[in-house]
């Protein structure tokens, strides 16, 4: 059936601006726009090859972080990448999405944005 959703975790909007860290190769700036317990997807205008390994690491100011790797499935040209997770390192992906599911979307990256260092690393 046409225009039906088929993913198995609703996303959620966030638009964080992230910055990503290619090993061996320095940073670019970007933005985590949106997340779920299966992937999430990065607005970047780099170039980044499907199948690239991706480690989310999300640390809040209080010490307290999550993580998730996985591989970049879809990429659409000078818009970005998608990656689904295959591992939640820690464990706690599920609680942070709880965690910020009942916030309204313009706040999420405001209030993360000042809680967060978000660092992604791409292999």
């Amino acid at each position: 059936m046409a225009g039906t959703e088929q993913r198995q975790y609703p996303r959620l909007g966030l638009g964080l601006p992230v910055t990503l860290l290619f090993l061996g190769h320095g940073q670019v700036e970007a933005e985590l726009q949106d997340i779920s317990r299966g992937g999430c997807f990065f607005k970047s205008k780099l170039d980044v090859s499907l199948d690239r390994r991706i480690s989310v690491v999300l640390s809040a100011t209080g010490g307290k972080s999550c993580q998730a790797s996985g591989r970049v499935v879809r990429t659409v040209a000078y818009k970005g990448f998608a990656v689904l997770f295959d591992h939640d390192d820690s464990g706690t992906l599920d609680e942070f999405i709880r965690d910020i599911t009942p916030l309204p979307q313009e706040s999420r990256a405001a209030l993360l944005g000042s809680v967060l260092k978000p660092e992604i690393q791409i292999y």
